[in-house]
């Protein structure tokens, strides 16, 4: 889900012409220039056969899937890098061991392990904000004009990866050039934000109004969300919190994380304020995405490890282990089983060898998306939507339905289903090792993107 959207964007461009603009600009542009270099430089070495650009639109076999798995491997490196830029800020802060077990908790992170392996702007934006607190920290004991430009240029970087980045960029700029620093210090730090933001986004000399234009577009301002959706900001801020507690860092983790906010908290050190304002940063920028998505959580992610990693290294060796060790056991069992999920057969893409079979050509289908399962909407149209729109208006031939969503269904959609459908044949994973994450119930939607259950309704009355 979504990975096309970066796909389109990037073969957008034109290198022949010069024309490198993506013409999609909501996330951020830094990631899409990256892929852009990544799949054609592939081409020019050869790793396509035909362009890649003909091969993804006319998903051609055998050449359709290296365009996928090449863009992956891109998340797939920032990804490592990532545990990485953990590994190093951690060591900033409190010292190896404090570096080693935060790295270790992300790294077993099911929710790092999803953003991962898809094609999507989030484990690039992280890599970037974990380097810029990294570079900020070592500024207060290494004084480089030098420094301090690199440490403004990665802030840059950052941002164009994804504008939420600017929710910990903004606050650790302000604590770096509000320090005892010579104007030569403040003209190099300001002078690589420039830098950064331009290299990562050149297009916003000229394109700026349509880039504004998309980011208010995507962040929903003035966009009401449906009153079955809405959630106050405190429910949504319990919701994230339950996410985070068993898709991102487990509950055992979760609870080391709040002792080590606390110890923190009565550090007054430099690093103790930067990672407990990067933790209000990532709190903050939960408020205007609105939706409770997993994905989101990621910025929190490594704040959260270093925080659990603390309370971890503070504790005698006795406990610290065993602790230690089934605080990782809780979110790698969860990996685990995600990897379980992706290497089986998708059940959208069961459904969709179902409907081919059985549902003629020409027939409207009531489903939630247009990607699951991918149908030609010139073959089968897409009907009415099961989860907003009302059935019993005009009750459609045949439905689709999934758990994909974070609600379920309306009662009257389900209430006729139940009466005037068959259920012709019904589509999911086995679910496996369901505690490590206290359950599948309640997921976020991009938690069951890998294997959503699924099931296709025929009206016989």
């Amino acid at each position: 889900m979504d990975e096309d959207d970066i796909l389109t964007g990037v073969s957008f461009t034109d290198p022949a012409k010069f024309d490198f603009d993506p013409r999609m600009y909501h996330w951020g542009t830094l990631h899409l220039h990256l892929t852009n270099i990544l799949l054609d430089g592939a081409k020019t070495i050869g790793y396509f056969k035909q362009p890649w650009r003909g091969s993804y639109y006319n998903l051609l076999p055998g050449e359709f899937e290296r365009v996928y798995r090449l863009g992956r491997w891109l998340s797939v490196c920032f990804g490592l890098l990532s545990i990485v830029a953990v590994y190093l800020l951690g060591y900033e802060v409190d010292g190896s061991r404090t570096a080693l077990w935060a790295a270790a908790i992300t790294a077993a992170s099911p929710a790092h392990l999803l953003a991962s392996t898809q094609i999507r702007v989030d484990l690039t934006m992280l890599t970037f904000v974990l380097l810029a607190a990294w570079l900020g920290l070592r500024s207060f004991r290494i004084h480089s004009a030098g420094l301090l430009f690199g440490f403004g240029v990665v802030c840059g970087l950052a941002i164009t990866a994804k504008y939420t980045a600017a929710a910990i960029v903004i606050p650790l700029m302000v604590i770096v050039l509000c320090s005892r620093r010579t104007p030569a210090h403040l003209l190099a730090a300001i002078a690589g934000l420039a830098a950064g933001v331009i290299a990562g986004s050149p297009y916003l000399l000229t394109r700026w109004p349509e880039m504004w234009r998309q980011f208010t577009e995507a962040a929903a301002f003035g966009q009401p969300v449906p009153p079955r959706f809405a959630l106050s900001i405190p429910a949504l801020l319990v919701l994230q919190a339950q996410n985070v507690a068993r898709f991102a860092v487990g509950p055992v983790a979760a609870l080391l994380c709040i002792a080590g906010i606390w110890i923190l908290l009565r550090r007054r050190s430099t690093a103790a304020a930067v990672v407990l304002v990067a933790l209000v940063g990532s709190i903050f920028a939960l408020v205007p995405l609105k939706w409770p998505l997993l994905r989101y959580d990621l910025l929190l992610l490594p704040w959260l490890a270093i925080t659990a990693g603390v309370a971890l290294t503070q504790m005698k060796p006795r406990r610290r282990w065993p602790i230690g060790i089934t605080a990782i056991i809780f979110p790698l069992a969860g990996s685990v089983a995600q990897t379980h999920y992706m290497r089986c057969e998708h059940p959208a893409n069961r459904a969709l060898a179902t409907i081919l079979k059985t549902v003629p050509p020409g027939t409207a289908i009531a489903r939630l998306t247009v990607e699951m399962p991918p149908l030609d909407r010139k073959i089968y149209p897409m009907g009415p939507n099961p989860l907003l729109d009302d059935l019993t208006a005009q009750p459609p031939e045949w439905v689709l339905t999934t758990d994909l969503a974070d609600v379920e269904d309306p009662p009257e959609n389900r209430a006729l289903l139940a009466k005037d459908y068959d259920e012709v044949a019904s589509f999911r994973c086995n679910r496996i090792l369901s505690w490590a994450t206290l359950g599948e119930s309640g997921a976020p939607h991009d938690w069951k993107y890998t294997h959503p259950a699924m099931a296709l309704y025929r009206r016989v009355r």
